[in-house]
């Protein structure tokens, strides 16, 4: 769009594209509910007022008309949906910008992943803006399937200089206070393009909190208390306010809202799978969550639009105002925040929950399988903990939450060999490399809630090898080899029987099906978790299970790893 071919149009002398009527424009700038029209040139808004004699008229029936939400940050991968297949389920719920970090398919197939990601979401109805991965191989603690280096970083920002906005989430801190030289070089040669540089920081505080925001790392979203939250905004942090599948912490958070502050707070989803988007919402949700919870409804949607707008510096996003993008959603009420409709580039995109335009793209080519995925030479002898003299590390993890911690406890032996404790919710777990076939590692987790069979899933943060967790080992190889199998995926199984399974062929992070189909998938893999008498959300809990990056316990194809003192240490103690 050139500025002056907008001007007649914003001035009333030529006809407008589309107008918006009878609309009530909030506005996100003063807090005010304007009633009137607004005139649309191409993908953007020309003015706000009394415009007629338009090509097309896009009846707002008297709705609240409010920004596009923006998703502060996502991994695409999560959804396990191609990103058109993704665009369709968000843009239902009212996104119309995401900042996506790609480093889940770029941990497996380095910058030819990056390349997917790049061409796969360009020209798709969904405003798509890349936070380039700082974290291939996420730690030295993994076998992951690429290096993605500085000279590989200057590449991609030079071939995509508008869409990348960021260096996305550096989740190594021990790094940046050890002062790693090629962590430190990748942020230097984003912060002197003027990207932002994410941060992805648990816990820390006090002088380490210092040091890392002097590495001009300016967020994060693993905040999970009301004070961590309000330490790092008092050092001039924006807090990106997470509710995924997995980790849940907005009402842990939001508390620390404030009419003073809010500005510095935005919302994001992280990593949240389709089935949750479709029956729970995406960022609608976390308004809702929000004005539930007591923060006035301005607010709520102001850090869902405006101030993550204003911390990428997206200038043309976030705001019902001339030059802004004409993306809009239309709500019947300001709290209940029931979508009627959604406007992308000036088009209806979503009609009453249905999705009434294609979902196309530049990219038009969506492959059956990307990558490939090689299993051990494993067998049922090598799933078996022979006991010795000592205790075990048992990873503990939470409902809602992506922290862990260590348990030492004494094993149970029967025959000689250390087994899963069903009745003490304590399941056996396996994480195999799928890159390069040569290691796997055994140990014992503890909240599952599995109490027989076994899951596995190809989907393990960051470098994405195979996981698979259960209560007998011929349950877990059969998992496992499924998976493996389909090119990743996941599976249950039960008494040698595969109860479900979703194949992810494309990297064993994405699957090339449709959206519903993925979303039936998925239910029948909940249905199938019952059975193996667990109600919760597993898979997405497992996935974390290997990111070395999270205290303060976990385990990887190469061992159990402490994640404060980034050190290797035996299942085995005293």
């Amino acid at each position: 769009m050139k500025i002056r071919n907008i001007i007649p149009v914003a001035l009333g002398q030529q006809r407008a594209h589309a107008t918006v009527k009878n609309a009530r424009i909030l506005n996100v700038f003063t807090g005010a509910v304007e009633p009137g029209n607004i005139a649309i040139y191409r993908k953007r808004i020309a003015g706000i007022g009394d415009y007629s004699g338009t090509e097309r008229v896009i009846d707002a029936r008297n709705l609240y008309v409010l920004p596009g939400f923006i998703d502060a940050h996502l991994h695409i991968e999560s959804s396990m949906l191609v990103p058109r297949q993704f665009a369709k389920a968000v843009l239902q719920r009212g996104t119309t910008t995401v900042v996506a970090d790609p480093h889940e398919i770029s941990n497996v197939l380095g910058t030819e992943g990056l390349d997917y990601i790049m061409r796969s979401t360009e020209g798709i109805p969904l405003n798509v803006y890349i936070g380039i991965p700082s974290a291939v191989p996420a730690t030295p603690f993994e076998t992951s399937g690429a290096h993605l280096g500085t000279d590989d970083m200057i590449d991609v920002v030079d071939r995509y200089p508008t869409r990348v906005i960021a260096l996305g989430e550096v989740m190594n801190y021990p790094a940046v206070l050890a002062r790693d030289r090629e962590l430190i070089t990748k942020i230097e040669i984003l912060r002197h393009r003027y990207k932002k540089i994410d941060g992805h920081a648990p816990g820390l505080s006090g002088k380490k909190l210092n040091a890392y925001i002097c590495a001009f790392i300016r967020s994060d979203h693993e905040c999970t208390t009301e004070e961590e939250a309000m330490e790092k905004v008092s050092r001039g942090m924006q807090i990106f306010v997470r509710e995924g599948s997995a980790a849940r912490n907005l009402r842990a958070l939001i508390g620390a809202v404030t009419p003073l502050n809010h500005h510095f707070f935005s919302f994001c989803t992280d990593d949240r799978d389709p089935l949750a988007i479709l029956t729970e919402g995406h960022i609608d949700h976390l308004v809702r969550t929000a004005i539930s919870s007591g923060v006035d409804p301005l607010i709520a949607i102001r850090m869902a639009t405006i101030n993550t707008a204003r911390y990428f510096n997206l200038r043309s996003m976030g705001a019902i105002a001339p030059g802004y993008k004409a993306d809009m959603v239309l709500v019947d009420d300001l709290e209940e925040l029931n979508i009627r409709m959604v406007i992308k580039d000036g088009r209806v995109v979503v009609r009453d929950g249905q999705v009434v335009e294609t979902m196309g793209g530049v990219y038009t080519d969506v492959p059956e399988s990307l990558g490939r995925f090689i299993m051990p030479p494993i067998g049922i002898d090598d799933l078996q903990v022979r006991a010795r003299p000592g205790k075990i590390r048992v990873i503990e993890i939470f409902d809602g939450s992506l922290m862990t911690r260590e348990l030492v406890m004494r094993p149970r032996v029967l025959d000689g060999k250390v087994t899963a404790q069903p009745d003490h919710d304590i399941a056996k777990v396996a994480v195999l490399d799928r890159h390069t076939g040569q290691h796997f590692s055994l140990g014992f987790i503890k909240g599952l809630g599995i109490r027989d069979g076994a899951i596995a899933t190809s989907v393990g943060h960051d470098a994405h090898n195979l996981c698979t967790a259960g209560i007998n080992d011929d349950d877990m190889l059969l998992a496992a080899r499924h998976v493996g199998e389909n090119n990743g995926g996941m599976a249950v199984v039960r008494h040698g029987r595969i109860l479900a399974s979703l194949p992810l062929p494309l990297a064993g992070l994405m699957s090339p099906r449709d959206l519903y189909e993925v979303v039936e998938s998925l239910k029948k893999l909940r249905n199938a978790l019952a059975e193996l008498g667990t109600e919760r959300e597993v898979f997405m809990t497992l996935s974390f299970v290997q990111l070395a990056v999270i205290p303060t316990i976990r385990i990887t194809d190469q061992g159990l790893v402490e994640v404060e003192g980034q050190r290797a240490v035996d299942l085995w103690t005293d």
